[in-house]
């Protein structure tokens, strides 16, 4: 399976409803598309755009995804991942919160280091209850970001509250991020979440965990 995660950029006066309405209409002609989800992102995000987008394709599907050439888009934040690992606890998660974060590992990183971060990410869950389902890819298109760390959440507390708050998060997570401490190798971010009707990751975790 391939998977694609975006941010869509909308001018002032782009309408929700119409954009949506296109926005689908767009999906539904894309050859190998197995899902998509698009939501507008709730107030509290930074470094996002308006929308988030995530597609699902088959792995023989073309890679013709252009979702820039929507109208009122002015810029899409397009990226194709490989899923590294994810899990899951609430499976039949519904009427949630979908996070996307997407981050800028430096060039100059050194490999282990890569490896520790993305290990600590894979952790979290482990402390934090309110995660119910979770993803960590490397992005291995033309990107600015180099990887997309996804989680589902039953409420916006748990992202704003547990996770965000959590000793875990600042104690062990927040060095990489942080260009104070020694150990930091992350550049930039992009923090998004939406509404979710249904989880997006279960069925991707059924199929592809390692």
């Amino acid at each position: 399976m391939r998977h694609e995660t975006a941010q869509l950029h909308l001018d002032g006066d782009a309408g929700s409803e119409a954009f949506e309405r296109k926005l689908h209409e767009y999906a539904a002609s894309l050859a190998g598309l197995r899902h998509m989800h698009a939501a507008r992102n709730l107030e509290g995000c930074w470094g996002a755009g308006r929308y988030t987008v995530d597609l699902q394709f088959d792995d023989d599907a073309p890679c013709s995804t252009d979702l820039a050439q929507l109208p009122g888009v002015t810029r899409a934040d397009h990226a194709i991942y490989h899923r590294l690992a994810g899990g899951k606890r609430a499976p039949g998660l519904r009427n949630g919160i979908w996070r996307t974060l997407m981050f800028r590992v430096r060039p100059d990183a050194r490999a282990e280091h890569v490896a520790a971060l993305e290990r600590d990410l894979l952790r979290m869950p482990d402390y934090m209850p309110g995660i119910r389902n979770w993803q960590l890819g490397r992005i291995v298109s033309d990107s600015a970001w180099t990887h997309v760390w996804q989680q589902e959440f039953e409420r916006v507390e748990d992202l704003q509250g547990e996770y965000l708050m959590h000793p875990f998060h600042w104690g062990r997570v927040d060095r990489w991020f942080d260009p104070e401490f020694p150990e930091w190798i992350v550049t930039a971010i992009s923090h998004a979440f939406c509404p979710l009707a249904s989880s997006i990751l279960v069925n991707t975790v059924d199929k592809e965990s390692p």
